[in-house]
């Protein structure tokens, strides 16, 4: 069996209610965004296909799928190891975008090709895994996440729906921050595991250090990269968490691989290590991530969603949690777009089931691709064709 066809289909998709401040998500009434995503499919001569849904860094993804393309063509599909050493060489200089969607779609064509879902392959143990409500990071409209009451009754509400855990991306001001984290350990903190997650939006070491110790007052599960130079400073991260109680999470922004996460955990810098199969080299990485944070007795963390997060959570012992994302009290989010079935739903108990069929168990919604298809481009022996 070899590669013979490599297609991306791309394609946008619509947000309503959704904006952008300061490169992050916001609830914003009345705004219509269109962002891009596409479709990567790998097909074999016998019709075989895999495929990857992508909606995280589109262009740099497509542009290394492009370069990488050629690689593939006239290789065996189920030769994902070392298909996955001569792309993360290859694309070295370029932070490794394209590797992600290239290995989760071979382990998707393996599924296929075997008749086994990748939990199966992966030697997955669970058919469920715990979610935890991500929230949007705070706005300033009157129905959001505009004010500590805001986020505490949202807190409730997730609590409500069966979600064990509830993880907060603030405003990313350590004064207003900072009661946003006791009302919502008031209203929930003997109920729910507690996150809070700035996305490095704090300036100093010192207004980190002073939230950490109100997260350890109210004993919050976790703390996620509070400054700019968590993941990327093991000094500043390493004195942090060596002066607070609450476990540090960090590596999300940080595209090393596995061999830059042993380097992290060597210098004592988290407790929790993170890892995406969007961004970190595909399933092939995450489970590379997480024997190596297996082997420091640290715990790892995916970041964001998707099917392969799905499969790799059944497979992993030192895990807690699937990010259920982005959550808000008025806007339904994007992840089931261009895919048929709405895989990420938490049940009554806040667990996701993962998704038994073939491959990743998903199928691309064509209707969807095809009316909002933005441009095609295939690779197979003869070269390159854009449409």
């Amino acid at each position: 069996m070899r590669i013979t066809e490599v297609e991306v289909d791309e394609f946008t998709y619509l947000l309503n209610d959704v904006g952008n401040v300061d490169g992050h998500i916001t609830y914003d009434p009345g705004s219509v965004t269109e962002p891009r995503g596409f479709v990567l499919t790998i097909r074999t001569a016998d019709g075989t296909e895999g495929h990857y849904r992508g909606f995280m860094m589109v262009p740099p993804m497509v542009t290394q799928i492009e370069m990488s393309a050629g690689q593939l063509i006239g290789r065996s599909p189920l030769e994902r190891e070392a298909i996955w050493q001569d792309l993360w060489q290859s694309l070295r200089h370029t932070d490794h975008f394209g590797v992600g969607p290239i290995d989760i779609a071979l382990w998707d064509l393996a599924g296929k090709h075997y008749g086994e879902s990748v939990s199966a392959l992966l030697g997955g143990f669970r058919d469920s895994v715990p979610a935890y409500a991500s929230t949007n990071m705070g706005d300033e409209s009157e129905d959001g996440l505009n004010s500590p009451e805001g986020y505490a009754n949202f807190a409730e509400e997730c609590r409500d729906k069966g979600y064990p855990s509830f993880k907060i991306h603030p405003f990313g001001d350590p004064d207003r921050d900072v009661d946003v984290i006791r009302a919502v350990a008031e209203a929930v903190g003997d109920e729910m595991d507690l996150m809070l997650d700035p996305a490095d939006g704090y300036e100093t070491y010192a207004d980190a250090l002073k939230v950490g110790r109100v997260l350890d007052e109210c004993e919050y599960f976790w703390y996620e990269d509070p400054t700019p130079a968590s993941g990327h400073s093991t000094h500043l991260s390493a004195r942090l968490s060596d002066q607070l109680q609450t476990p540090l999470v960090g590596g999300e922004h940080v595209r090393t691989g596995p061999t830059g996460t042993a380097d992290l955990l060597a210098e004592n810098t988290f407790e929790f290590i993170r890892a995406d199969g969007h961004l970190d080299g595909g399933i092939t990485g995450v489970m590379k991530l997480a024997h190596v944070a297996e082997s420091f007795g640290a715990d790892v963390e995916l970041h964001a969603g998707g099917p392969a997060h799905l499969h790799c959570i059944s497979a992993i012992r030192n895990t807690n949690y699937f990010e259920h994302a982005l959550l808000h009290p008025k806007v339904t989010w994007k992840n089931n777009q261009a895919l048929v079935q709405d895989v990420e739903i938490p049940d009554s108990n806040g667990r996701v089931a993962v998704p038994d069929g073939d491959g990743l168990g998903v199928d691309i919604d064509w209707d969807f691709v095809g009316s909002r298809r933005t441009g095609q481009t295939r690779f197979d022996s003869n070269g390159m064709v854009k449409d």
